[in-house]
């Protein structure tokens, strides 16, 4: 009798074993997607960022070129020759 109640309980431990082993597959599973969302999102907001980064020094450099080109005179055609040396 005692026997065969280790036996059930070995199957009972064995069957929770089972379904804990995966649920917690799952979740590992799960949490590597979400990690992998999270560095793509953040991967996108870099992007961006840096897309608008370069955005504003092509227009602090255009503003540069137009205030060195404001008049026509040898004073601006050394400035701008300054300005796309550097």
């Amino acid at each position: 009798m005692l026997k065969k109640i280790l036996a059930i309980l070995a199957a009972i431990g064995g069957v929770l074993s089972s379904i804990f082993f995966v649920l917690f597959k799952q979740a590992k599973e799960e949490k590597k997607v979400e990690q992998q969302r999270a560095d793509r999102a953040e991967c996108a907001v870099n992007a961006q960022v840096n897309a608008q980064k370069k955005e504003n020094e092509v227009k602090q450099e255009n503003e540069k070129l137009r205030e060195a080109t404001k008049g026509n005179n040898l004073n601006s055609f050394n400035a701008v020759n300054d300005i796309l040396c550097d």
